[in-house]
């Protein structure tokens, strides 16, 4: 990625805060932005099914300061054609503590895509 692609993508990030505790992405549901953690941890949990019924497991990552979440939105939007084909999260992630990130949405995301072709596309009927 150029540094100019960079500036456009630095110029659509929007700072967030999480209290300790708060649900930041469910297993399952769709991936709604990037975050990029500045300050605080998350914990990053693969869910456990069990007679049908998900339940975070004891295991865990820890998302610390300089990582992170949902940067699997970057390779889905270079790749996908439609929009449609959202991808989901395949962790329950939490705050461990008040976290402080930047965030890219989705539709920032698309965004930049459409009006601005960042991820440089054969033909812009493809989006």
């Amino acid at each position: 990625m150029n540094d100019q692609t960079l500036g456009m993508i630095c110029d659509y990030l929007k700072p967030k805060i999480f209290k300790e505790n708060a649900q930041v992405v469910e297993a399952g549901q769709p991936l709604n932005a990037m975050l990029y953690i500045i300050a605080g941890s998350m914990q990053a949990y693969l869910p456990i099914r069990a007679a049908g019924e998900a339940r975070p497991s004891t295991s865990f990552e820890t998302l610390e300061k300089g990582m992170f979440v949902g940067e699997e939105l970057l390779d889905w939007v270079a790749k996908t054609k439609t929009f449609y084909d959202q991808p989901v999260s395949f962790k329950t992630i939490r705050c461990s503590k008040n976290v402080e990130a930047f965030a890219l949405t989705v539709d920032d995301l698309k965004n930049l895509v459409v009006s601005r072709d960042i991820f440089q596309r054969s033909s812009k009927s493809e989006v």
